[in-house]
């Protein structure tokens, strides 16, 4: 009998319109059997970013993203960026493609930022035989980006298999050939984001199981936080008015690492002054609102604007968003509510701006821009989340967390 083809399963999937149904598990389809986890995670992020080194994690936690795609159709590939790491869900026919791209990022973190990249590939069915799983749907981020979103406790799995147990069984080899892993499109050019007398907050909200049921839990904080910040334009910490591009070495430094690296020191000259000149005829043309056969410029900014992640669902809320100090209390108040109700464990990180790492496959309408909160971000939020998380489980021993 012929093996089913499950290639275009996450292509097909209904798109959902609205983020503050991606709780409801009716929108869900489990993941193929045959299919993998991709799961990557960066060693000591927090100590890199206390060294300045943000950017950084941020590149390398996104490479293999966009590695992955370059070699595939872009819109049959569910993927979620963490900040200092990825978890990337394909088909068994990309299996060899993964390992590739995986090893690659983190042979070039290693040796260019001296950053150690952990990473496996778990197969569906091993998730499922511990009691888990992956179920995915997609979200309408804007008009030309589709987002996945996730239930159903596997990556979180994935990720603590990764960090906390022995991962050599789903290791991808040292000596594995990565010479034909292509980053191209990986992109860091934007200055920090910061909107006009508000903070971005960084933040992570997981429901404890067994309490009260999940969708429910995640229903009543979205009620809330539309409540008080009110969402869309509102939240957006990278509003296209406020978007202003790098042309300083030191700020391109790390996308021309890792794009140039085993390359040589004039190959990485050439690409940094490529780049420059890039960056100096896109602000050009977007200044003037010029228009080519290729490239609507006047659209640029408010698409990047649109087509990013700071709204993610992945087993639980992450989320990066912009907010006065009066509503950041009123969030906090009604969070340690939940917490004490032992409901939900959360992260709040605050900083000022927001940072953008960007996968551009063309510059018109075809590119998706990562979000984090600046100084550390979602590796900040996630530390005070597991602070948290460590207190319930001693106070509360009889909880499934």
């Amino acid at each position: 009998m012929p093996t089913t083809d499950t290639s275009t399963f996450y292509s097909k999937l209904p798109v959902l319109e609205s983020f503050f149904k991606v709780s409801n598990p009716e929108f869900y389809q489990a993941l193929p059997e045959d299919w993998f986890v991709g799961v990557t995670d960066i060693v000591d992020s927090t100590k890199a970013i206390e060294n300045d080194m943000y950017k950084l994690v941020n590149i390398l936690g996104a490479s293999p993203i966009i590695g992955l795609l370059n070699l595939s159709n872009k819109e049959e590939i569910p993927f979620s960026f963490g900040g200092d790491g990825c978890v990337i869900c394909f088909p068994p026919s990309m299996l060899e493609d993964a390992r590739t791209v995986l090893a690659a990022s983190r042979k070039i973190g290693l040796k260019e930022f001296d950053l150690a990249l952990r990473i496996g590939i778990i197969p569906m069915k091993d998730i499922r035989s511990h009691g888990f799983d992956v179920q995915v749907a997609r979200f309408k981020a804007s008009d030309h980006y589709n987002q996945a979103v996730f239930i159903g406790g596997g990556l979180k799995y994935a990720e603590e298999l990764l960090k906390q147990h022995d991962i050599t069984k789903y290791d991808v080899p040292s000596d594995i050939n990565t010479e034909s892993a292509n980053f191209s499109g990986l992109e860091c050019r934007w200055k920090e984001v910061g909107p006009d007398n508000m903070s971005v907050y960084s933040l992570l909200i997981q429901a404890i199981p067994g309490v009260k049921e999940e969708a429910l839990v995640y229903d009543e904080v979205f009620s809330e936080m539309q409540d008080i910040f009110g969402f869309d334009n509102k939240t957006n910490p990278i509003p296209a008015e406020s978007l202003k591009m790098n042309l300083a070495p030191s700020k391109l430094a790390g996308e021309v690492k890792f794009r140039t690296s085993g390359q040589g020191f004039l190959k990485r000259l050439a690409y940094l002054l490529e780049i420059q000149v890039r960056i100096i005829l896109g602000k050009i043309f977007m200044r003037f609102d010029h228009v080519s056969e290729e490239t609507d410029w006047r659209l640029y900014k408010p698409d990047l604007s649109a087509n990013n992640d700071h709204r993610k669902f992945d087993d639980m809320l992450r989320l990066v968003i912009t907010g006065t100090d009066e509503q950041y209390r009123q969030l906090e108040t009604f969070l340690l509510k939940k917490y004490n109700d032992q409901e939900v464990v959360f992260g709040i990180h605050k900083s000022d701006t927001a940072i953008i790492t960007c996968m551009v496959f063309a510059w018109h309408q075809q590119h998706i821009h990562f979000i984090d909160g600046n100084n550390g971000g979602y590796v900040k939020a996630a530390k005070e989340l597991k602070r948290r998380l460590a207190e319930l489980e001693q106070n509360y021993p009889h909880l499934k967390i």
